[in-house]
């Protein structure tokens, strides 16, 4: 049996870490176990990655890398297409929703192994996991509130960001387990038409970002 590169020895540690925790959570995913999946000894793992943590952040990073490319891609492009006015709410729900449907979309094992792991993580409990999953994904956060601001610019920053992670919560939830979702409905709503998807969900939150502010009354 051929011997395995370092670079392929990381990304079978990495590919079975993502399946433990896409599975298990942060904190149920094993060290143990990913060593047994990925074939190979504990010493490798803190070779390579330090700690348990330092994997993880190397998981994270080796997937919402390029979504964050993608979001922030998709926001310039509307911002261009804008020539300087505020981007329509719809459209900047659209660069939040996209990228990550789109991946859930594709075909492949891996890419649905990928979507499953996203799913979990953003909706894992576990302190240490939120806060590797903040350091992440702070720019698009950054862009996309920047963005809202500009659209809403009479929306206190509270209320915009309850809206935003009730939009990150829902996409979470459909990211965890789409084949719920069609089971549930019993085959009413398909999570694999991403079209049909994200014009669901925009017709569903954009008229809540534009909701009037709650007015408070002085006693």
């Amino acid at each position: 049996m051929p011997k395995l590169s370092e670079q392929d020895r990381q990304t079978r540690i990495l590919d079975a870490a993502e399946n433990a925790v896409a599975e298990l959570g942060f904190a149920g995913a094993s060290l143990r176990h990913i060593v047994l999946e990925a074939k190979v000894n504990l010493a490798t793992v803190y070779y390579y990655f330090g700690s348990k943590r330092g994997l993880m952040e190397a998981v994270l990073k080796r997937r919402f890398g390029p979504l964050r490319q993608e979001h922030l891609a998709l926001l310039q492009q509307f911002e261009a297409a804008a020539k300087g006015r505020p981007v329509a709410v719809e459209k900047i729900l659209e660069a939040m929703l996209l990228p990550p449907l789109r991946l859930m979309a594709t075909p492949s094992a891996r890419h649905q192994a990928v979507t499953r792991l996203i799913g979990r993580i953003v909706a894992e409990p576990n302190t240490q996991t939120q806060e590797m999953l903040q350091s992440q994904r702070a720019e698009v956060r950054v862009a996309v509130l920047k963005a809202l601001r500009r659209s809403l610019p009479r929306t206190p920053l509270p209320e915009l960001l309850w809206r935003m992670e009730f939009v990150w919560g829902a996409l979470a939830f459909i990211l965890c387990n789409p084949r719920k979702i069609e089971l549930e409905t019993r085959g009413a709503c398909n999570p694999a038409d991403v079209d049909n998807l994200l014009a669901e969900m925009i017709r569903f939150f954009a008229p809540g970002f534009k909701a009037q502010s709650r007015v408070k009354r002085k006693p």
